[in-house]
């Protein structure tokens, strides 16, 4: 039993002492591979912010028995001159700014470049839209171009991120070969454990717990890496040659094979015929042209400052190259021509008595061959040069093609410019002609109507008939100012029909009265038509006109017995449209006569002697009518001549009946309107002497005489 114990206690001491053992190892293998981890994804954090700067580059181990070690402070020194993207004084940062803005301003002036902009013209204009749209993509190509080939020169020129970006897949790809075999040796332990008897157990499941941890430990470092593995590649797609990439995609209709095709242009040769609402609309369509053109100038001339900007630097650094490489060849020249003797001169050996002849001086000739450390370090030197000349005149080249390409599209539109101010200026004349023209015409005419105005107050001097010629010279001048004015204004008068039948036929339903007074104005000013002064009945109102209007005629509302009428203090409107309204009649005075015809009727009775009493009532009618029988006769006369008619002369009319189961004198008379009630009352008057001054007569009447008028209203 002891025996047993002992043997369990030193097996449990002895998976002590190995976990002891085991702890160590794994934390000295920890502090050996996170450094790498956190050195590795400093590196690529590094790549994903701004431009970093690179520590010196280490020189190949099979250049350290040919070179000299440098200085670390020359070293340094000379690392401070070369930019982040290992091109000697190239700054990528800025550069990279200014082709994201020059691209900006290029596919700005690209794309309002596609947009039509005239659309009334010559013919020629079609072709500076043309030329223009070419020149800019041509510009746009160009550009594109040199912004990849500056893409392509950061990323050539990453050297850190790219030694970073291999370390980091290097050391991924370890960790999970390593995941591999540890898995491996964790089933195999597995395996062992299954069969293996109490003495071996423990060892072996010490052994597990190990590569348990080590595997858990390994997967930590593969999270981590996915992790830091993951940023690069967003890095990677955020970059300047990303950002052209995007760019590009975003203007599809460039590396497009359909060309852009000119719009149809308005010709101005019809824009000059046309009236003038045709001609104001192409003038105000070549104004805002104008305007667009100066903002293509202007937006030409920002991608023209914005690639200069991008080439200046580019420039500056070639030439810097191109004179370091001039000096540097001009060196390996030197170094490369037959070495030069050097010649000395040796003392000559004097003696106290020479003799008379001269003897040659011996000299000592040494060749200086050049080392072949200074030629390696001239070749590489010029190698370098060589590939970044390379790399930034691929970037150069297009840049200037562009600049060449953006003054020409400049040229053309400037050239475009010109011809449409042109264009302007000669619409402008025709529409100025035109519009004196327009004045000039409806000043004859409103001088024409004034003329005819002064004429008519001065020669007619019937108001009636005044009236009626200026309301003609109204109706002249209105119609031919509105004909003149529409030949001046619209020219397509086939549109102008249609919308003119529309309008027709809109009015004449929407304003149907309107329309019916205004026909029947002109019946009422006709010959037989209504004057101001007539008498008329509408309606049953009687009064006299006042006016008569192009729609309305006012009349001044009469009322009485019949025989005498007097204004009641009231005007009546009637609507010229009333003359066409069959229940409505309209009546009045024959024209040229105030004349109108009252009825005397007297009763009889049956003893009187009808004889000598008719004749005796019929004399005094007579003996009235006698005084105003001149001017009766007179309107006779002019109505006459005025009708060109034989009309039948008014005159005192008598008639005996019957009415009523008793004799009645009826007698029919004219009289003036005017005094129609002093002539019934003159008339009452001498019959009522005659009944005084004969009882014959009082016995005949058997009422009371009744004079009226023979037309009542």
């Amino acid at each position: 039993m002891k025996s047993g114990m002992n043997q369990d206690e030193k097996s449990e001491q002895q998976v002590i002492v190995q976990r002891q053992r085991r702890i160590p190892s794994l934390l000295v293998w920890v502090a050996l591979v996170l450094p790498n981890i956190v050195f590795v994804g400093g590196g690529v954090m590094g790549l994903a912010r701004a431009q970093v700067k690179v520590s010196p580059q280490r020189p190949d181990k099979s250049d350290d028995s040919q070179e000299p070690k440098l200085d670390k402070n020359a070293a340094a020194e000379k690392n401070k001159k070369v930019s982040a993207r290992g091109v000697p004084g190239f700054d990528l940062q800025s550069s990279r700014t200014d082709i994201l803005s020059h691209l900006n301003a290029v596919i700005s002036f690209y794309r309002a470049s596609l947009v039509p902009i005239q659309k009334a013209g010559e013919p020629n204009d079609a072709v500076y839209f043309a030329q223009s749209v070419e020149l800019s993509s041509q510009a746009a190509t160009y550009a594109f171009q040199a912004a990849q080939a500056g893409a392509a020169l950061a990323i050539v020129h990453q050297d850190v991120s790219t030694g970073d970006r291999q370390r980091l897949e290097n050391t991924k790809t370890n960790v999970e070969q390593a995941l591999v075999v540890l898995k491996g040796r964790e089933d195999s332990l597995d395996k062992a454990i299954a069969t293996a008897n109490s003495r071996q157990i423990n060892s072996l499941r010490l052994q597990r717990e190990g590569v348990q941890a080590a595997i858990d430990l390994n997967n930590s470092m593969d999270e981590a890496l996915k992790k830091i593995v993951g940023i690069s590649d967003t890095k990677d797609g955020s970059g300047l040659a990303a950002d052209v990439e995007r760019l590009q995609r975003s203007i599809p209709e460039l590396n497009s094979k359909e060309k852009i095709v000119a719009p149809q242009l308005t010709t101005l040769e019809s824009a000059r015929s046309s009236g003038v609402s045709s001609q104001g609309v192409v003038l105000f369509q070549l104004l805002e042209t104008k305007h667009a053109l100066d903002g293509l100038i202007s937006q030409n001339d920002k991608a023209h400052q914005t690639a200069l900007a991008v080439r200046v630097p580019i420039s500056t650094v070639l030439r810097t190259l191109v004179t370091k490489g001039q000096l540097l060849t001009e060196q390996a020249v030197e170094a490369s021509a037959p070495p030069k003797a050097t010649t000395k001169k040796m003392p000559a050996e004097t003696k106290t008595k020479a003799p008379t002849s001269i003897q040659p001086t011996p000299t000592v000739t040494s060749v200086t061959p050049p080392t072949s450390t200074s030629q390696a370090t001239s070749a590489e030197t010029l190698g370098s040069i060589t590939r970044d000349f390379q790399a930034l005149s691929s970037a150069a080249i297009p840049l200037s093609q562009e600049l060449i390409v953006l003054q020409e599209s400049r040229s053309n539109l400037t050239a475009w410019q010109g011809a449409v101010d042109q264009e302007y200026k000669g619409v402008l004349h025709a529409l100025l002609l035109r519009v004196v023209v327009i004045a000039i015409a409806l000043g004859i005419i409103f001088v024409g109507g004034e003329l005819w105005r002064r004429a008519t107050n001065k020669y007619v001097h019937d108001p009636r008939r005044r009236r009626q010629l200026l309301v003609v010279r109204r109706i002249a001048i209105g119609f031919l100012s509105v004909i003149v004015v529409l030949f001046g204004f619209v020219t397509q008068f086939n549109s102008l029909a249609t919308f003119a039948g529309f309008i027709t036929a809109g009015i004449a339903v929407g304003l149907q009265t309107v329309l019916l007074s205004v026909a029947a104005y002109f019946f009422i000013v006709g010959r037989y038509g209504v004057k101001v002064g007539d008498r008329i009945t509408v309606s049953s109102v009687t009064g006299d006109v006042i006016d008569v209007g192009l729609v309305r005629f006012y009349m001044m509302e009469l009322a009485g017995s019949g025989v005498e009428m007097n204004p009641t203090g009231r005007v009546a409107v009637f609507s010229n449209a009333v003359l066409f309204q069959a229940a409505t009649p309209l009546y009045k005075q024959i024209p040229g006569t105030e004349f109108a015809w009252h009825e005397l009727i007297v009763k009889l009775s049956a003893t009187t002697n009808y004889t000598k009493v008719c004749d005796a009532i019929m004399n005094e009618v007579k003996t009235v009518y006698e005084s105003y029988r001149p001017n009766i006769e007179q309107q006779h006369r002019d109505v006459e001549n005025w009708m060109q008619a034989p009309i039948a002369a008014p005159e005192v009319d008598s008639r005996l009946q019957f009415s009523g189961g008793a004799f009645q004198l009826w007698a029919r008379f004219p009289v003036e309107i005017r005094t129609a009630a002093k002539t019934d009352e003159e008339l009452t008057k001498r019959l009522v002497k005659l009944m005084e001054q004969n009882d014959e007569f009082k016995q005949a009447f058997a009422a009371t005489p009744v004079i009226q008028a023979a037309v009542k209203g």
